[in-house]
């Protein structure tokens, strides 16, 4: 259960993600007429210690009001392969869920089943296949039926539960992994589509210096035996990147070279993770 945010944990969002934030599906936004801004209040985020981290399915539903989008340009379809690293896995899982989201946008039902398969085989290299199975299915089975907000529903509940069990079991690093692999795949899919449309209001949701700030210092607290392996370098080096790029600039955008340059640092890291 997402806890509800405080005032001073609210003005810290605002403050990170104004005026507006990344966000991916389950907000119920009409096609036809999108609002003009977004409630930022009614945004559901992990909370990790101090760090607020947009959820996946937060991550892209404000992406409707960029308009009409080709979403399966956007597909990943990775093939998933694991070697052991769970911390790696576990990055891995989030960077999956968000793919899921991307799927559904683009309601491609065989890669939203897809996906619902690979979230069984990294629940289980988690320890949590038992957890997560009813979860699982239920995205095959949404796919099938093409019922996308089912299968909205249950990507974050695969996603909430695995962060939850990774917690009560005092794995705390592999659930903040979880968050953090979930906020890159959606910084990812946000840059590519700015890029390819690119405007000064799309350019703003890509304005999040501050929630990068505290996700890179949630990262490097991250205990060492947790960050093993070269990818982990990649990681906090494409954060220190990531940094002066996400500011805005005169003009109160994100400038297009900035953008262009975010989707690539994105696009290098996500590929890495995969491909470690």
């Amino acid at each position: 259960m997402t806890p509800p945010l405080g005032l001073p944990a609210r003005r810290r969002l605002l403050a990170s993600l104004a005026p507006a934030i990344l966000c991916l599906g389950s907000a119920a936004v009409a096609q036809d007429s999108p609002p003009a801004t977004i409630d930022i209040n009614s945004l559901k985020v992990d909370v990790v210690d101090d760090v607020i981290i947009p959820i996946p399915q937060e991550i892209f539903s404000s992406l409707d009001k960029l308009g009409d989008q080709n979403w399966g340009r956007h597909l990943w379809k990775k093939d998933v392969k694991l070697d052991g690293n769970r911390s790696r896995t576990a990055l891995i899982f989030g960077l999956v869920i968000s793919d899921g989201f991307i799927a559904v946008q683009a309601e491609d039902r065989d890669e939203v089943k897809r996906i619902g398969r690979e979230v069984l085989d990294l629940s289980g290299a988690l320890g949590v296949q038992r957890e997560v199975a009813g979860h699982a299915q239920a995205i095959i089975d949404g796919a099938d039926k093409q019922d996308w907000t089912s299968v909205r529903r249950e990507l974050d509940r695969a996603r909430q539960t695995v962060i939850s069990t990774m917690k009560e079991l005092r794995d705390d690093a592999l659930s903040d992994l979880v968050s953090i692999g979930g906020w890159l795949g959606g910084t990812r899919a946000l840059a590519a589509l700015v890029a390819d449309n690119y405007s000064v209001d799309a350019s703003e949701l890509l304005h999040q210096p501050d929630l990068l700030t505290q996700i890179s210092r949630r990262y490097e607290k991250l205990p060492a035996k947790a960050k093993q392996g070269e990818i982990f370098a990649k990681v906090s080096n494409t954060l220190t990147e990531l940094q002066p790029l996400m500011q805005v600039n005169g003009d109160g955008a994100v400038a297009r070279p900035a953008v262009v340059e975010i989707s690539k640092l994105s696009t290098d890291l996500t590929d890495a993770v995969y491909a470690n």
